[in-house]
């Protein structure tokens, strides 16, 4: 599985538009360098504030990745909690937790496979 940058990332400025800055400084033979990760460019038809706005979500992607991780197994821990009380409400109970574990995994994959 390819790895990606390791957060934390940042929005260089707004007035940058979207620039992404993450990860080691990669300096160029000028002697110039930057962290830049990635840039979201906009278009005409965008309204005010929708590329900085786009900008702003992917730069907080690790910690939902991060996030949405630690919530996946926190739930398939209470699956089998639940599983093990072996009454209706508690299967229940483990159904609910283990769709929810299953869709986070699903979007997890997305991003790491």
């Amino acid at each position: 599985m390819p790895k990606f940058t390791p957060g934390p990332w940042s929005l260089a400025s707004r007035h940058f538009g979207g620039v992404i800055k993450g990860g080691p400084i990669q300096t160029w033979s000028n002697g110039t360098g930057q962290s830049q990760i990635v840039m979201c460019c906009g278009a005409d038809w965008m309204p005010d504030g929708e590329l900085h706005a786009n900008a702003k979500l992917i730069v907080v992607a690790p910690d939902l990745l991060n996030d949405l991780q630690e919530a996946a197994a926190t739930l398939r821990r209470y699956e089998a909690l639940h599983r093990a009380k072996g009454t209706d409400d508690s299967a229940a109970k483990a159904e609910v937790n283990a769709v929810l574990a299953a869709r986070f995994e699903a979007t997890i994959a997305k991003a790491t496979e």
